[in-house]
C-alpha cells in the first residue's frame, strides 16, 4: 500500500505525513517542498501518477499568490515573502511580480485554483484513486461556485477548517514562520485519520 503526498512546508518531512503513514501501514513518498506553488504541487501530482498509481494521495494546499516560473528547462517557486536562489535574469520580472500582488490578483487566483485544483481532483477520481485535499492557510475565497468535491476536500469554503486556523484554534504550538511543531502535527494526523476513516476515503 503506498501513501502519495504532496504540499509546501506545512507538509514536508517531517510531518503529519509520516504518522498517517504508520497509522494505515503505508509506506509513503512524500513530495512536498518548502515554499511550494499550487502550480508545481499539480505537475509534479500529475507527473508521479502518470507512472505510479497510489492507493492514497493527501495534498495540502499552497497558499494562491505563489507561481511557479520556468526559466532555462527549470522550475522555481515564487511567493511574495521571497524565493531561493532565482536567476539573475529573473529578478527583475520578480520586483514587478511582487509589487502587483494585491487583493484584487489574490481573489482572482483564488478563483483559479479553485478550478485547476478540482480538475486535479476529477482526474483522480476517473483513475479511482483516494484522496484528501485541504487547506493549508486560506479558503477558497470569492470563489463564485461550490464544486462537489465528494468529501474529497477537508472544508475547502472554510477559513476555519484549514490546516493552519483550525491548529491555531486547537491551542497547537507554531513557530515565528506560522509552521506547527510536533504537538499540532499529531493533531492534524488524528484529524485526517478519522476523516479517512468517517468518509470512507479507503
Amino acid at each position: 500500500m503506498l501513501l502519495y503526498a504532496n504540499g509546501d512546508s506545512h507538509t514536508a518531512p517531517w510531518s503529519y505525513i509520516d504518522i498517517i503513514g504508520e497509522e494505515f501501514a503505508f509506506e509513503f513518498v512524500n513530495q512536498a517542498q518548502h515554499a511550494c506553488s499550487n502550480a508545481s504541487i499539480i505537475r509534479r501530482t500529475r507527473e508521479y501518477i502518470e507512472h505510479t498509481v497510489p492507493d492514497l494521495v493527501i495534498i495540502g494546499w499552497s497558499t494562491w499568490e505563489r507561481e511557479e516560473w520556468e526559466y532555462e528547462k527549470q522550475y522555481y517557486n515564487v511567493n511574495s515573502s521571497g524565493h531561493d536562489q532565482l536567476p539573475d535574469k529573473l529578478q527583475e520580472r520578480y520586483k514587478h511580480w511582487v509589487i502587483k500582488q494585491t487583493q484584487k490578483t489574490l481573489n482572482q487566483k483564488s478563483k483559479y485554483w479553485h478550478t485547476e485544483i478540482y480538475k486535479l481532483h476529477q482526474i483522480l477520481e476517473q483513475e479511482s484513486i483516494p484522496h484528501v485535499f485541504f487547506n493549508c492557510m486560506y479558503n477558497f475565497f470569492n470563489a463564485g461556485y461550490h464544486y462537489p468535491w465528494n468529501n474529497c476536500y477537508i472544508g475547502p469554503y472554510e477559513n476555519d477548517l484549514s490546516y493552519y486556523h483550525w491548529l491555531k484554534a486547537q491551542g497547537a504550538t507554531a513557530d515565528e514562520l506560522y509552521h506547527y511543531k510536533t504537538d499540532g502535527h499529531r493533531m492534524w494526523a488524528k484529524r485526517v485519520i478519522n476523516y479517512i476513516k468517517e468518509n470512507k476515503i479507503l
